[in-house]
């Protein structure tokens, strides 16, 4: 066998296959890191967090304080009540701040507004879920 060359076998690796549900997942989350970097250029060097609440119960079960009307200008989340959307969601904790529900900023707003808007959006029957985005208050809650 002089002069031929040795051949081995190739492997082809095969080719992986995404389902519906992979690719929607990883457009979720392509869509979740987009908002965030957007956020970052909007409110600068804070902690932020994307919190999505499936509508899995028919209550949203939060009670906020704050708006700027009162003496905490943003809303905070305060109590999680068991049994709501939020609490199942386990993603929402006492002490985040709302900045954005579904994309609709909540800075300025007086309390009774922000109350209003995450309701509404809570109501809306066009989404199964809501869009929390939001940041870690200083002020500790238990």
């Amino acid at each position: 066998m002089d002069g031929c060359l040795s051949i081995t076998p190739l492997k082809i690796p095969r080719p992986s296959y995404l389902s519906f549900v992979d690719l929607a997942i990883i457009e979720e989350k392509e869509k979740e890191e987009a908002i965030l970097a957007d956020a970052k250029i909007k409110y600068g060097d804070i902690a932020l967090e994307f919190v999505i609440i499936y509508k899995t119960k028919p209550t949203l079960g939060v009670a906020i304080e704050g708006g700027i009307n009162t003496r905490q200008p943003e809303p905070t989340v305060i109590s999680i009540q068991r049994g709501g959307s939020a609490f199942e969601s386990g993603r929402l904790k006492c002490g985040h701040t709302i900045l954005e529900v579904n994309g609709q900023s909540l800075r300025g707003m007086e309390h009774r507004d922000a109350v209003k808007t995450i309701a509404e959006a809570f109501r809306d029957p066009s989404t199964n879920r809501l869009y929390l985005l939001v940041t870690v208050n200083q002020q500790e809650y238990p």
